[in-house]
This record gives structure tokens, C-alpha cells and sequence, in this order.
């Protein structure tokens, strides 16, 4: 079976981008890791193929890693039900069954949640623990309420407290156990405040026995604050 490099088409009305590595593209006798991207509020999957008007470079990035590290990569433009929809999760079940179908892999991924994305993360790895490897996050979302709390738009996804209740991850950190974590996160994040998320995440799921590696930096919630992009750990983090 051939694949091109970078492939574009829609599950039901959604975007889904794959970029397959160098050595995919040679063999097809291996079966190969894939990261699945879980974008930000606002973002698509369009953001994250290089050369487009829709690219943005900070998302690029995180492609560009994971086809250096061998790879395959693909994101699906989730709109908002990256905040952890229902909708939003049987979305990313549809992703996984279609590349589990059309192309060698393995069953378990890498996960990479950015911001809101984070959401749906933690949710996958709450109700599909057996499809994830580890995760890799960038000032992602961890405490819903907390999120909720400062919500500045009246088209915010959950309208209601009660609506994301059940699914809010900083409900259920025993779940999150299992999974080895690499989070980076900016010190003067003031949308997804660090201290109310991503060191919330690691001192709570570290204390049931968990494996959270949080990376703390300069810098707040933007594309512009590359500092969240530590390489060299990255690398190892995915090479293991």
C-alpha cells in the first residue's frame, strides 16, 4: 500500500491532516508510531501543514518533531469540541479507526494536547486508556471549572456548570495514572494559569503513583512563546 507524505480528506464534515516520516514511505513491513495532535480553541488542522496560508509555524512545529522522531503524524480540526465534547471524542475514535484500518501502526499513540486540547486529552485517556502510549502537552487545560470560571465569550462551549461536570479531568486524576506526561507550561500564562492546571495535574496525579514531568517557563499562553519547546527533551520523550 502507498500513501503520499501529506494527505488531506474529511471524516463526516471534519479536516484531518496525516504527514507521514521518510521511512514510512520506504517500508511498509513495520508497524509505526503515530501522534495524534489535539489543537487549541480556534485552531484547526490546517495550522499544522507547513507552506499554507492557514499554517502557523508553532504548530508546524510539533509535526515537524514527531516526523523526525518517526512518526506518523495526524490532527483532526476538532472545532469546539476540543473542550472534551462528546461529539469531540467519538471524532477522535473515528481518526484512530480509520488509521488503524488504512495504515501499519501501532495501537497505542502519543498524544499532544495544546490549551483547550488538553481537554479531550485527558478524556481519552480517562475512557481509552488502551489506545494511548504517553502525552505530551503544551499549557494545556486540566481544571475545566477553573477554565469555565473565566470564560470571556458568550459563545463559550459548555454554557453550564453541569454540562461538563462528569468530564471535567481535574475530577477523575486517579485515571491519569498510567500514562507518562510531559508538560510544558509558561509561568505568566494568564489564560490557563500554571499553577491551576498543569501544577495542579502533576502534584495530584503524582501523588496516586503517577508519572507527570512538568517543564516550567518564561513566557505566557501564545504561538509566539517557542520557550515551551524544549527539543532536546522532547526528542527523548518520544524516542523511548
Amino acid at each position: 500500500m502507498t500513501h503520499q507524505k501529506d494527505t488531506l480528506f474529511e471524516i463526516g464534515d471534519r479536516i484531518v491532516y496525516i504527514s507521514l516520516p521518510e521511512r514510512v514511505q520506504k517500508s511498509d513491513s513495520v508497524a509505526y508510531p503515530v501522534l495524534m495532535a489535539l489543537h487549541g480553541s480556534g485552531r484547526n488542522a490546517l495550522n499544522y501543514l507547513p507552506g499554507q496560508e492557514e499554517s502557523v509555524s508553532f504548530y508546524v512545529h510539533q509535526r515537524n518533531l514527531a516526523l523526525k522522531n518517526g512518526y506518523l503524524f495526524v490532527v483532526l480540526s476538532n472545532g469546539n469540541d476540543t473542550w472534551g465534547t462528546d461529539l469531540g471524542l467519538k471524532n477522535l475514535l473515528k481518526v484512530y479507526e480509520y488509521i488503524r484500518s488504512n495504515y501499519k501502526v501501532k495501537e497505542k499513540w502519543v498524544l499532544w494536547g495544546t490549551s483547550a486540547g488538553g481537554v479531550q486529552m485527558f478524556r481519552m485517556i480517562r475512557n481509552h486508556p488502551e489506545k494511548i502510549e504517553r502525552i505530551i502537552g503544551t499549557f494545556p487545560v486540566y481544571d475545566l471549572e477553573e477554565a469555565y470560571s473565566r470564560r470571556k465569550s458568550a459563545n463559550f462551549i459548555w454554557q453550564s456548570r453541569e454540562e461538563f461536570k462528569s468530564i471535567n479531568p481535574a475530577t477523575f486524576p486517579e485515571k491519569l495514572i498510567n500514562i507518562p506526561m510531559l508538560i510544558f507550561h509558561g509561568r505568566k500564562d494568564q489564560a490557563v494559569p500554571y499553577e491551576k492546571h498543569s501544577l495542579r495535574l502533576k502534584k495530584e496525579v503524582n501523588a496516586l503513583g503517577g508519572s507527570v514531568k512538568l517543564r516550567t517557563v518564561s513566557g505566557g499562553h501564545s504561538t509566539s512563546n517557542w520557550k515551551v519547546y524544549k527539543n532536546h527533551q522532547i526528542n527523548k520523550f518520544l524516542s523511548k
